[in-house]
């Protein structure tokens, strides 16, 4: 039988103990995304990029437009600082979650 980690959950001014499962310790863990790395929110072609390599952007500065579904949506920053790499170009098409950009 293999042995079960113990697990102490805190929730405000309580203290919870439970015990892991072999199912539960072979899940994959959660790590935080690199938020460099820009994403694509939606699916569609790109139309137009609004920054170059070595541009300096700031949070709810234009990105890109993205044409999905006959509309051509603005893509905004969610962060300020420089384009490092650009990963896309004006007629991809691009599927939502796949990187499009890369800042310093």
């Amino acid at each position: 039988m293999e042995e079960q980690k113990k697990i102490i959950i805190k929730v405000d001014e309580s203290e919870y103990t439970t015990y892991s499962t072999p199912a539960y310790d072979r899940i994959p863990k959660w790590e935080h995304p690199d938020d460099r790395y820009i994403a694509a929110i939606i699916p569609g072609t790109i139309v137009g990029i609004s920054v170059k390599e070595g541009d300096a952007v700031s949070d709810g500065e234009p990105m890109l437009v993205i044409e999905a579904m006959k509309m051509n949506n603005q893509i905004k920053f969610g962060r300020s600082g420089i384009v490092d790499k650009i990963l896309v170009k004006p007629g991809d098409i691009v599927s939502k979650g796949q990187n499009l950009m890369i800042l310093k």
